[in-house]
């Protein structure tokens, strides 16, 4: 699956959980990249800041944000006109 969202983060982080509760509320589809469990996503987190494990690190389309907040992140999928998927019938 490939996804306008990717999530990079830990399962034990307080704001990565949020943001991910914050889409999947809301129905948007996203891709999620555990760096504890994927050496991968670890090494992107690093590169992004500066040698430094901080989380999460969500890429919206070719958009890096680093540690959002949910209104941060809202205002770029929103600016990008990304929205929830269609509900299930």
């Amino acid at each position: 699956m490939t996804s306008d969202i990717r999530v990079y983060g830990t399962d034990w982080c307080g704001i990565t959980y949020s943001v991910r509760k914050y889409l999947r509320n809301s129905r948007m589809a996203y891709e999620f990249h555990d760096v504890d469990r994927d050496p991968v996503a670890e090494k992107f987190v690093l590169a992004t800041h500066n040698g430094r494990r901080r989380f999460p690190v969500v890429v919206v389309e070719d958009e890096v944000l680093t540690s959002p907040t949910i209104t941060e992140l809202r205002l770029v999928l929103d600016a990008r006109g990304i929205r929830p998927a269609a509900p299930r019938l």
